[in-house]
């Protein structure tokens, strides 16, 4: 749900969704990264998953809603994923918030997006994938 998997944030979403988003800017992540990170490059793949490589990863599912900063995360990293022939799906609902799937019982989108992951870890293992 809602990955920064982009600890340079960099993406351009976010900047364009920094009058959208409720909860994340692109400088309080920057600062949680400094803390994080302690002088390490944000590059590194093991901190920033969008520069790594995918080949061989088990299947990936990133929803976000379209008025985070972080959906340009979401959108390279399952980009990267796909490229690599990792089985990898992004659901983008709109108008919603970070993590708008924890408040199931209090949205119905959040509900409706619940019930898509299930649906979707049922049918990777259905497909015999023994790497979920």
């Amino acid at each position: 749900m809602s990955p920064w998997a982009d600890l340079t944030c960099s993406g351009e979403t976010m900047i364009t969704s920094a009058g959208r988003d409720l909860e994340c800017t692109r400088t309080g992540l920057l600062e949680m990264a400094k803390s994080y990170l302690v002088n390490h490059d944000a590059r590194d793949p093991w901190a920033s998953p969008v520069f790594g490589n995918f080949n061989g990863m088990p299947p990936l599912y990133a929803v976000v809603g379209s008025d985070e900063v972080l959906l340009d995360d979401s959108a390279r990293v399952v980009r990267a994923a796909g490229l690599a022939d990792c089985d990898s799906e992004l659901r983008i609902a709109a108008g919603m918030q970070h993590v708008f799937p924890i408040w199931c019982g209090a949205f119905p989108e959040a509900e409706r997006e619940l019930a898509r992951m299930g649906i979707w870890i049922q049918d990777v293992a259905g497909r015999g994938n023994n790497r979920l």
